[in-house]
């Protein structure tokens, strides 16, 4: 049981300590600005890459582009 508790407090402190830093040390605004380009160039690959997915998986030609189906006008009565 004295093992379990060591290994649990070592593991609490390693991440007290690391949320510690991360707290009181910040990011330039330059590297923010390049951490969120960064993530919205992987997001829009992976857009890309699920639109691309799909079109494989679908068997008619990427070209060809289904009608949405109308929908019926609703009558006032």
């Amino acid at each position: 049981m004295g093992n379990y508790s060591k290994a649990f407090a070592v593991g609490f402190g390693i991440v007290g300590v690391g949320y510690a830093l991360m707290l009181t040390t910040k990011l330039s605004p330059e590297l923010k600005k390049q951490y969120h380009e960064v993530k919205a160039d992987q997001a829009r690959r992976q857009a890309f890459s699920d639109v691309l997915r799909e079109a494989a998986n679908n068997p008619e030609p990427m070209w060809i582009k289904k009608k949405a189906p109308v929908p019926e006008p609703v009558s006032k009565q």
